[in-house]
C-alpha cells in the first residue's frame, strides 16, 4: 500500500482498558441513590452514546435526578479508580502505526482536559497529532469534534483526502463505527471494551480481537 493510513483513535476501552473502573464508578454512583449495582455482563449488553438511556435502563429516574451531578458524580469516582490501564498490545499498536509511516490522532466523548491528563499518565501523547475531545461531561456525541479534528488535519496538511490516503477510525462501540462512517473513515471495533462483540459485529463493520489485529488489517497485513 503506498499511501498510508491515518488513523484516528477512540481512548476510554479502545486504548485505555477502564471498563472495570467504569463499572466500578457507576456502582458507586448507583449506590449513594439507592440503586441496585450493575454487572460487568449487563454494562457492556447496554451501555452505549448517548449515556442517558443507558443511565434510565440501571434504574435512575432521570425526571428526577440532577443530571450535571450524575456525570459529575461518575467522574469523581472513576477518577479514583485504580484499575485503568492501557490495552497490552497498546504500545505495539502505536509504535507500529508510527514506524509504518502512518499518522495517528485521537478523538473522544471525553472531556478534553481529562483526556489529555489521561494521556499524559500513561506516556503516549508523544504519538498524536492531535488529541480532541469534548468540553462536558455529558458523554452525549463525539461527532461535531470529529468534525472539527477532520478539519485540523486537513487544514494543516497532515491528512489530504484527495490524495487517496486512506482514513480509519479504530473504536469500542457503535456509536465509535457511526462516527467513524460520518467523517468518512473506515471503521475497525474492537473486542473487549465498553460493548460485547456480538453488539459490536452488528455495526457491519471489521471487529477484531486486539488492537494490534485492527492496525495489521488497517496496513493491509491483517
Amino acid at each position: 500500500m503506498n499511501a498510508k493510513p491515518y488513523i484516528i483513535w477512540d481512548w476510554n476501552g479502545t486504548l485505555l482498558d477502564d471498563v472495570r473502573a467504569a463499572v466500578n464508578a457507576l456502582n458507586r454512583m448507583l449506590a449513594i441513590r439507592g440503586v441496585a449495582p450493575s454487572t460487568l455482563e449487563f454494562y457492556r449488553a447496554n451501555f452505549g452514546f448517548p449515556v442517558r438511556p443507558f443511565y434510565a435502563a440501571v434504574g435512575l429516574d432521570l425526571a428526577r435526578e440532577d443530571w450535571d451531578r450524575i456525570c459529575t458524580d461518575f467522574h469523581r469516582f472513576i477518577a479514583e479508580e485504580p484499575d485503568q490501564h492501557l490495552r497490552h498490545d497498546a504500545f505495539a499498536a502505536l509504535r507500529f502505526v508510527r514506524d509504518h509511516g502512518g499518522g495517528q490522532s485521537i478523538l473522544s466523548a471525553l472531556r478534553e482536559d481529562l483526556l489529555r491528563h489521561d494521556t499524559a499518565r500513561e506516556g503516549v501523547q508523544a504519538f498524536f497529532d492531535e488529541i480532541y475531545g469534548v468540553d462536558n461531561l455529558d458523554g452525549a456525541t463525539k461527532l461535531s469534534r470529529g468534525q472539527d479534528l477532520t478539519a485540523r488535519l486537513v487544514s494543516s496538511g497532515t491528512f489530504d483526502p484527495s490524495s487517496g490516503r486512506p482514513l480509519y477510525f479504530i473504536g469500542d462501540t457503535l456509536h465509535d463505527a457511526e462516527v467513524g462512517m460520518a467523517l468518512g473513515a473506515t471503521p475497525v471495533l474492537v473486542e473487549g471494551g465498553h460493548q460485547d462483540g456480538g453488539r459490536l459485529r452488528t455495526a457491519g463493520c471489521l471487529v477484531v480481537p486486539s488492537l494490534l489485529d485492527a492496525v495489521e488489517s488497517a496496513f493491509g497485513q491483517g
